[in-house]
């Protein structure tokens, strides 16, 4: 068998410039070795790729070939993905008028631009996994250089990122637990406003995503009724692929609200969070985009609340209005809150769900900043 293999034809083709009838055999390589990756993984990856051909074909017309990427074409990519634009946004303000404002941004924002370089590096990577594979020739690695690593491709990329540091990445604004009692203590008793208010307690206490929140079944629910909290199965998750679960806490607030938003909704299994459609109908369940529309609104609602002071009894002085509310505002708020609790940063990750330090640092470091040696300093002034 080894001699066959050593006697058969090996083709021998330029590995940037394959013969046309290799084409067709590469790409179904290349789709079969990612037969075992994660469905969201490759969904975006394929997604990235799609946006940098169709940027491609608009650039340099219908003939441009995405892989293998040239250096030179990643370049012009970056650089134009990072230019400075100008758009006029019509929004309402707080008497309901409409206003436009106009903003400067960058095109793409920096992490953005970084998930790009990173899927087509992977992309490279796999189209010459796939012709040694179809070659039968593994040396072809040794006379091959991913584009996205060349010298040209990192000295664009360091020059991007000098573009956006004097305007670090926008971080949502947290939706903290005051506000999160506030919300609660302007519900009208609506189906609506009970699904609504839950989603917002048991986003905090669980500091799921999106995707998480919307797979909870309630059957994944279980209540204490000696401490009157709870807890959640969470069977899959971003950083969870292959669903080796993990489980949740719900405080006393949230198993309140799960409870009477259940009874209310008439639901004894299946979903947990379902959408309620036009005419109040109760749908089979929720689109994970929904949550951060919820939660703008909601965010809306206190805004509008909060700028009535003759009607606010509740308003405090110190309280952040809500203007920058996103889908990631409470884990935002929950990590803050966790880190001025004393939380160290594998607890945060545990907590979140995450497998790397990077965004929980950023998530908290406001809070880690008001634990800091400055900060101890008046809290001691203050003190004596």
């Amino acid at each position: 068998m080894k001699e066959e293999m050593t006697n058969s034809p090996i083709p021998v083709f330029d590995v940037n410039h394959p013969p046309i009838e290799f084409r067709e055999l590469i790409d179904d390589v290349m789709e079969n070795f990612e037969q075992g990756v994660p469905a969201n993984s490759k969904r975006a990856r394929d997604a990235d790729l799609a946006v940098y051909t169709a940027w491609g074909k608009n650039v340099y017309g219908s003939y441009f070939k995405a892989i293998p990427s040239s250096p030179e074409h990643i370049e012009k990519f970056l650089n134009d993905m990072s230019v400075e634009v100008t758009e006029t946004i019509s929004t309402k303000n707080v008497n309901g008028e409409m206003v436009d404002t106009t903003i400067k941004h960058r095109l793409k924002a920096l992490s953005t631009i970084e998930r790009y370089l990173a899927s087509l590096s992977y992309k490279n990577k796999l189209y010459l996994d796939a012709i040694m594979d179809i070659t039968n020739n593994y040396q072809l690695s040794s006379g091959f250089v991913n584009p996205t690593s060349v010298r040209r491709v990192k000295a664009t990329l360091q020059k991007v990122r000098a573009l956006y540091r004097d305007s670090s990445q926008k971080q949502a604004q947290p939706f903290s637990l005051d506000l999160i009692e506030d919300v609660i203590s302007l519900h009208d008793g609506s189906l609506r406003d009970k699904l609504e208010i839950t989603l917002l307690s048991f986003a905090f206490d669980t500091m799921m995503r999106c995707s998480e929140l919307v797979r909870v079944n309630v059957e994944d629910l279980s209540f204490d009724p000696t401490f009157s909290d709870g807890i959640v199965e969470l069977h899959w998750s971003k950083t969870d692929q292959e669903g080796q679960g993990q489980t949740r806490y719900l405080s006393s607030q949230t198993v309140k609200l799960l409870k009477d938003y259940l009874q209310a909704a008439n639901i004894n299994s299946g979903r947990l969070f379902r959408s309620i459609g036009k005419n109040n109908k109760q749908l089979e369940a929720m689109h994970k985009d929904r949550v951060g529309i919820i939660f703008k609104r909601l965010g809306r609602r206190l805004s509008k609340f909060y700028s009535d002071n003759s009607a606010n009894n509740i308003l405090s002085k110190s309280k952040t209005v809500p203007k920058e509310i996103s889908a990631h505002s409470t884990r935002v708020a929950a990590a803050q809150a966790l880190a001025l609790n004393g939380a160290s940063t594998v607890q945060l990750m545990n907590e979140g769900g995450w497998k790397s330090a990077v965004m929980p640092a950023r998530y908290s470091r406001h809070a880690d900043t008001k634990k800091g040696a400055m900060a101890q300093l008046h809290k001691r002034a203050r003190a004596t």
